[in-house]
């Protein structure tokens, strides 16, 4: 029975330590991912560089997420959500700048990174987290890179 509590009290330190850990590479990592959010934006102006960067978008979107486009208009392109936790999921959108339309002259594309198992019911970092924060950066990373410069490839392994 002393053995049993021993042991029970060994686990709830351990949990306890890599619940910590957890946390602490949360807080480390989630800037990073941030900025990565933020550099996975592009700027277009003219209707054919917005429609060269909106299909190079559409091309980078089916590359890197794990699911198919499920739907793609002049708004937005949208993949499928996995079945799978720690698989990473894209969205991309086009936002016209203010006071035009998409036959406007100036737009912004954005891209997002999801993963089911990321982040937990209190919004912090899930069982999965690490990996698929890893993942996500990469790709978002690499967007800007390949959206504006017409001649670049798809990265081997942006994730």
């Amino acid at each position: 029975m002393r053995f049993r509590m021993l042991y029970a009290a060994l686990l709830l330190t351990v949990a306890a330590c890599s619940s910590d850990a957890r946390w602490n590479r949360f807080r480390e990592t989630e800037p990073r991912l941030a900025e990565a959010r933020e550099l996975a934006s592009v700027e277009c102006t003219g209707r054919e560089e917005c429609t060269a960067r909106w299909e190079r978008t559409r091309q980078y979107v089916a590359r890197y997420s794990a699911t198919r486009i499920r739907r793609a208009d002049a708004a937005s392109i949208e993949t499928g959500r996995p079945l799978e936790a720690g698989v990473v999921y894209l969205w991309a959108t086009r936002t016209p700048a203010a006071g035009n339309g998409f036959d406007g002259d100036r737009a912004r594309i954005s891209l997002r990174g999801m993963c089911r198992g990321m982040y937990g019911m209190d919004g912090g970092p899930g069982w999965l987290y690490s990996s698929c924060a890893s993942q996500i950066r990469s790709i978002e990373m690499n967007f800007r890179a390949y959206v504006v410069e017409p001649g670049s490839r798809l990265p081997d392994d942006a994730a």
